[in-house]
């Protein structure tokens, strides 16, 4: 009798655990890419603004170039790998790059949003998530709008967003962006089968750099 119980028991345990195998599984494999994708970059050009207002990068040197600093979500194309990239931080030392270590930390997995260029080297705390091709199937990128002639966002100590940067030199605020930004990121897969492929846009308001996915609930 005890043999019998000690065997159900464990054709339980057996099942709950193919269960769980099964689940994982299913979830590999169906994962909508475009939501994860679109709730990433989402939350990472918000984490960019958030630390702009946290952080007010006004020199107490007046350094002309101070607003060179601010804090930005940036995107390109890599250099040596078919793939596209992105980075959040801020341009401390004003030499035109974002540096590893002038770069945020990605909250969910307490890494660098970070890579080189080229791409082709992801070290181990670089965030997997910048790698826009490799982690989300991101083929393509279209950008217009307020941002139309940049491939960054950066955001002011009042959340503004403002464009072209680098050409700041006199502390004159000209860059804040007077149209919406929209990026539109476009993906390999086509997960609805309609023919076309999976995209997503999320639009950086002028004035207020209120970021949000088109066609979801405006947050």
């Amino acid at each position: 009798m005890k043999k019998s119980a000690f065997t159900l028991i464990e054709v339980v345990f057996v099942i709950i655990v193919l269960a769980i195998l099964a689940s994982v599984a299913m979830d590999s494999t169906d994962r909508d890419l475009k939501q994860e994708a679109s709730e990433t970059i989402l939350s990472h050009i918000r984490l960019a603004q958030q630390l702009a207002l946290n952080d007010n990068k006004h020199r107490s040197d007046s350094n002309p170039l101070w607003q060179r600093a601010y804090w930005r979500f940036e995107y390109g194309k890599c250099s040596s790998i078919d793939d596209y990239y992105y980075r959040v931080g801020s341009d401390r030392d004003m030499d035109g790059l974002i540096d590893k270590s002038e770069s945020a930390i990605n909250p969910i997995d307490g890494k660098y949003l970070y890579t080189f260029n080229s791409c082709n080297s992801l070290q181990d705390n670089e965030s997997p998530t910048v790698l826009l091709g490799k982690k989300f199937g991101v083929k393509k990128i279209k950008k217009y709008g307020g941002c139309s002639s940049v491939q960054h966002i950066a955001f002011d100590y009042l959340g503004r967003p403002h464009h072209q940067i680098a050409s700041y030199g006199s502390a004159d605020f000209s860059k804040i962006m007077k149209q919406d930004c929209n990026i539109t990121f476009i993906l390999k897969s086509d997960q609805d089968d309609d023919g076309v492929d999976d995209n997503f846009t999320i639009t950086i308001e002028a004035e207020t750099g209120h970021a949000y996915i088109v066609g979801e609930p405006n947050l």
